[in-house]
């Protein structure tokens, strides 16, 4: 579907995706955990939440459990109070006790075994947190892609074979991390279901820009 696209755009893409990033990295704590407990119990406090809001409940987490045992222990455990979809809170109780009877795989095959890891949170943990290169896609990476490169898309574009092709093209092998940071925060800060056109660098060849300018809907 996409094989006409140059490769002086997706170039341009990745390039000016990775400098900008660069330039507006945030500092979430979980960003610098080397307590892998905390990395994958993050992910899933992330889902499906505004990560401002993460901060504090994640500060107050991994002071209270620095270990899976520890979170076991705590009888009635209230991380997702304030979050916001308390079923998570069960699926992080299953994480912790499969923790306490093996270590956390390296490898996506097995992560994604694991209780409340799904293929994003097993991508985001290996890129973000093992440097292992993963590709992250999610609704926001579906909603870049599409506007940049001029495609159609739908709830079921991230599923489908061609995209997932296309992503794995688009994440760089070198730099992965700091490509998958940078397409976090674009997405969150510049990209967002209202764009911020305006200020974006990446204009010049954006298609969504384009057809903005032509009037086009």
């Amino acid at each position: 579907m996409l094989t006409q696209l140059s490769n002086q755009k997706i170039e341009f893409f990745q390039l000016n995706l990775i400098n900008w990033g660069s330039n507006h990295f945030v500092d979430f704590p979980w960003r610098y955990t080397e307590n892998h407990w905390h990395a994958l119990a993050a992910e899933i406090m992330l889902q499906r939440t505004n990560a401002n809001q993460v901060i504090n409940v994640y500060k107050e987490f991994c002071e209270k459990y620095p270990s899976p045992e520890d979170y076991i222990d705590d009888k009635a455990p209230n991380t997702f109070n304030s979050l916001g979809l308390k079923w998570r809170e069960e699926l992080l109780q299953k994480l912790a006790y499969f923790l306490t009877l093996q270590e956390i795989p390296k490898n996506k095959k097995e992560l994604i075994k694991l209780p409340g890891v799904g293929e994003y949170i097993a991508a985001a943990f290996l890129s973000l947190h093992l440097n292992i290169i993963a590709t992250i896609i999610d609704s926001n990476v579906v909603r870049v892609y599409g506007r940049f490169f001029g495609f159609p898309t739908d709830s079921e574009t991230r599923r489908k074979k061609w995209f997932i092709e296309f992503a794995n093209k688009l994440t760089p092998l070198d730099n992965h991390r700091r490509y998958n940071y940078a397409v976090i925060d674009f997405t969150r800060e510049i990209c967002r279901p209202k764009p911020q056109c305006h200020r974006c660098l990446l204009n010049k060849y954006c298609s969504f820009n384009f057809r903005e300018k032509r009037g086009e809907k």
